[in-house]
């Protein structure tokens, strides 16, 4: 079953519906990839980037670790790479003919953490030494990883392996939690980082609930999974049941609204500190800016409809 707002529909009518903001996510994440291709693999010679770059080799000879600026660099485009790559992905999902009830969020779910790593390690402004201690911090978190999985013998020796470079650099690392802390710097709180790029600074709840909701879903929870029935039906299902169940369009475009402007501001930031800011991601980066300002304006539209004494159409976007 597919609905828009309130209303059951047919197919076509469901992809009509969300077609102008799947064609924008492919766009945003096309003119992602035209920005690499216009300006390669090198910053520009006044940009943030290459200014790091120019200590690397004196950073270089203070520990076992040669290129610790050029290879977190690598890490934040890396890191971009997988959440243009989770937003396609995301948009593939829904222009098909059998429209999916749950995978889009899942891989929506990826691609606002990509995108809050990713934004993290691209950060402009910050200091070369806090630069460092990011990428640092991303190399001990995938040799945890491999030491959790068991995926490779020496895993545990590539963890002591980063413990001792941070030593030689002046840093204390602490290994027994869930993430690596290198003095203070630590990976960033996703459901923080969501609120950071979705609604900027200030203490918001839209990262908690959003995670929240994404993470039920990816553990295939109760919890999550009910949001695709109807609210008329039982909260706990017990014996036989038949419950009509599908996607709304509302509810893909607040996830396609969140997808994209994380992605977009995250994108930014790379581009700023590389100095890939041309005219053409600007061009793209405020049609992206001005279809995720229809869509909030659309939900709160419906929401007000929705409540007691609103006014207007009940339909999805």
């Amino acid at each position: 079953m597919q609905t828009e707002g309130d209303r059951v529909v047919a197919g076509d009518a469901f992809r009509e519906a969300v077609s102008p903001t799947i064609d924008a996510v492919r766009a945003l994440v096309d003119e992602i990839e035209s920005v690499d291709e216009r300006h390669g693999a090198l910053p520009d010679v006044k940009s943030q980037a290459m200014a790091e770059i120019a200590a690397d080799s004196d950073w270089g000879q203070r520990s076992d670790w040669d290129n610790p600026l050029r290879d977190t660099h690598s890490f934040g485009a890396m890191t971009l790479v997988a959440a243009r790559d989770y937003a396609r992905a995301f948009a593939q999902t829904l222009d098909t003919d059998a429209t999916p009830v749950y995978a889009h969020m899942v891989v929506a779910r990826s691609a606002l953490e990509a995108s809050v790593v990713s934004a993290w390690l691209n950060q402009p402004g910050i200091e070369v030494a806090e630069r460092v201690r990011r990428g640092l911090c991303e190399q001990l978190y995938s040799a945890m990883e491999l030491v959790r999985l068991k995926l490779e013998d020496d895993a545990r020796e590539r963890v002591e392996r980063w413990k001792a470079i941070a030593m030689d650099l002046g840093w204390t690392a602490i290994t027994n939690r869930s993430k690596p802390v290198v003095e203070s710097t630590t990976r960033p709180s996703v459901p923080r980082g969501i609120d950071e790029l979705i609604v900027g600074d200030g203490k918001w709840s839209l990262g908690r609930v959003e995670w929240s909701f994404l993470s039920a879903l990816s553990h295939v929870t109760w919890y999550g999974l009910r949001q695709a029935l109807p609210e008329s039906a039982p909260d706990d299902l017990t014996g036989m049941a038949t419950v009509a169940y599908g996607t709304s369009s509302r509810s893909v475009l607040v996830q396609a609204l969140c997808v994209m402007r994380a992605l977009r501001r995250t994108a930014t930031r790379r581009f700023v500190l590389v100095g890939w800011e041309d005219e053409g991601w600007e061009r793209a980066s405020r049609a992206a800016a001005h279809h995720e300002l229809g869509l909030l304006r659309a939900h709160v539209s419906a929401g007000a409809a929705a409540r007691p004494g609103g006014s207007g159409s009940t339909a999805g976007t």
